[in-house]
């Protein structure tokens, strides 16, 4: 491989760590889906509404954003800026948490709104969720170590979509049990690693997850099968498990779990479980019937 595609060499210098943890999978139906911003096809997104709504119908991993108050505060935020869900100018830094909870409200559908929520009521809401957290700012690395550190909940933490060594500071800072996701270098890498058939760098190993899209600004990715399943196959020869967003149709989410993906975010969580939930019972019927 080409040096400029190496994996960066910040990885791996983990004090706390000397080998890699592998990828939390029960393999049970409620973990391959992924609650994508909570339940944004139905809820207001990444609100206590949308996280619930995913929750109650048995989606038992939540996704959601990090972002940075002005004052330091580690909220659940996607946007660059407030205006498409709440109506307010500027971004999350440029408002005090105080601020938000007396003038945002984050629009969903049907006229639904909920308050901004913090990561650390998140944590704290839902004990026993996995949490898969893209942090979308540097910002957001001191006020997210310091929510996981206070609620002693690494062990149940994967964070995703950022570089390699903000991903690799927040595990150093964090807990050896936090799982993290390929960063944006490493992902790219093994995706022309895929491509080319070239032998993925090995440094990509301290990365628990390949958290890859769907499809990616127009560009085909797992929604293209022959790439989908060599993915797959490299990644698992690695020990890395996959997850796919955002995947809303049924049939294609049901191609990726026969492919092996590990998981699919999804804006609709309810009929995700329901439909995986399904499909384990179709598949044990068949075995005892010999199928």
């Amino acid at each position: 491989m080409a040096d400029s595609l190496k994996a960066p060499r910040v990885l791996g210098r983990s004090t706390w760590l000397s080998f890699r943890l592998p990828p939390f999978v029960r393999n049970e139906p409620t973990e391959r889906v992924i609650g994508h911003r909570g339940s944004a096809g139905t809820m207001p997104e990444n609100t206590r509404m949308a996280f619930r709504e995913a929750w109650e119908h048995g989606c038992r991993v939540l996704g959601t954003d990090a972002q940075a108050t002005a004052d330091g505060v580690a909220v659940c935020f996607h946007d660059d800026n407030l205006q498409r869900v709440t109506g307010l100018p500027g971004t999350v830094a440029d408002y005090r948490y105080s601020e938000l909870l007396e003038k945002a409200q984050v629009h969903g559908p049907h006229g639904s709104s909920d308050s901004i929520m913090r990561i650390e009521e998140l944590i704290e809401e839902f004990p026993y969720a996995q949490l898969v957290i893209d942090v979308k700012d540097a910002r957001a690395i001191d006020p997210l170590v310091t929510a996981i550190n206070s609620t002693r909940a690494a062990a149940r933490i994967c964070v995703t979509h950022a570089w390699d060594s903000w991903l690799e500071e927040i595990r150093d800072r964090t807990s050896p049990l936090l799982q993290r996701n390929l960063g944006w270098e490493t992902l790219a890498a093994l995706v022309h690693a895929v491509r080319t058939g070239e032998r993925p760098d090995p440094a990509i190993h301290v990365a628990n997850w390949a958290h890859i899209g769907y499809r990616n600004n127009g560009k085909e990715l797992m929604s293209d099968p022959n790439f989908s399943q060599r993915f797959v196959r490299v990644a698992h020869s690695l020990g890395i498990g996959v997850r796919v967003w955002t995947v809303n149709d049924f049939s294609e989410a049901s191609r990726l779990w026969n492919e092996g993906v590990d998981a699919v975010f999804t804006d609709l969580p309810k009929q995700m479980v329901q439909l995986s939930r399904s499909r384990d019972r179709q598949m044990h019927a068949a075995k005892i019937l010999g199928f």
